[in-house]
């Protein structure tokens, strides 16, 4: 049996470990010797391919990463975007964990970048909130998403919002811009989801799908609503779907069957069911629980 040489071995990962921290520090002169004793050392290495790859990436933009005043084209930060997600960030897992540092600061870069040169949201995968999100610079994230027009109707923006607060420990306004998420994009919520990461968000969405599954995202705020999940109610720019619609029916039949029932809560319960008799029969269910607990 071949004994394993624990010195040769040794020296292989202390090299890749040197390796790894010159990439991380930008440092392209290191970088590249240490490529080089690696290589020397240990022909056979599973990750010099990518660890070359890396190198060219750093002595390309070494000088522009340094640069706080470096302002590319904003084709040149789409083409390194393109380049960052398809080639350099797949490349940078042989690091291990610091992969996920490198390309954490490349974004950041890039990103800042993306700002100094006015890159407009409508180019999303460019734009600077987009890119801070990438580089988990979550109050970057927000300090640019809100100065966006027309960020309450714009799902995009609403997505930056709801991820930055939620990565700045905000849970209220980021519960607020996920529900507008919900009514603005219901086909990629369970997505949203996911990338919160939020448990008290992720349970509510499960008990809606059990209560109301067939029911799309653009009704989860109303059930929201109707469960009182909500600290303070949306009550300005809702969209005119039905389920916008419904939510706006409960704010008012919250604060109308206060006073007890009257013509006005059966109008409007009656526009309820028009919307969605699912709907309204839940509403029903949950008013007549509420009805016995005060009993």
């Amino acid at each position: 049996m071949q004994q394993l040489d624990i010195f040769a071995d040794s020296v292989s990962v202390q090299l890749s470990n040197d390796l790894i921290a010159a990439l991380l520090s930008f440092d392209h002169a290191a970088a590249c010797q240490t490529l080089q004793h690696l290589t020397k050392n240990d022909p056979q290495h599973i990750g010099l391919d990518q660890y070359q790859m890396l190198c060219d990436f750093i002595g390309a933009r070494a000088d522009n990463f340094d640069n706080p005043n470096w302002s590319p084209a904003p084709a040149a930060i789409a083409a390194d975007e393109q380049l960052l997600r398809e080639k350099i960030i797949p490349a940078a897992k042989v690091m291990g964990r610091a992969g996920n540092k490198l390309a954490h600061k490349c974004w950041g870069m890039l990103a800042k970048a993306s700002e100094r040169v006015g890159v407009d949201s409508k180019h999303s995968d460019y734009f600077a909130a987009e890119l801070y999100l990438r580089a988990q610079q979550f109050t970057d994230v927000v300090r640019i998403a809100q100065k966006v027009p027309g960020a309450e109707m714009r799902a995009i923006v609403q997505r930056w919002l709801g991820l930055g607060y939620y990565g700045c420990g905000k849970s209220a306004p980021a519960r607020s811009a996920a529900l507008r998420y919900a009514w603005l994009a219901p086909q990629q919520f369970d997505d949203f989801v996911d990338e919160a990461s939020d448990k008290q968000l992720a349970r509510d969405w499960g008990d809606f799908q059990v209560e109301l599954g067939e029911l799309d995202a653009t009704w989860f705020p109303a059930w929201c609503e109707n469960e009182k999940k909500e600290g303070l109610s949306i009550r300005q720019n809702l969209p005119k779907s039905d389920g916008g619609m419904a939510y706006r029916l409960l704010i008012s039949l919250s604060i109308r069957e206060r006073g007890g029932l009257c013509s006005a809560v059966y109008e409007e319960r009656s526009r309820l069911k028009q919307l969605n008799e699912s709907f309204f029969a839940y509403y029903m269910q949950r008013r007549a629980d509420l009805d016995e607990r005060v009993t």
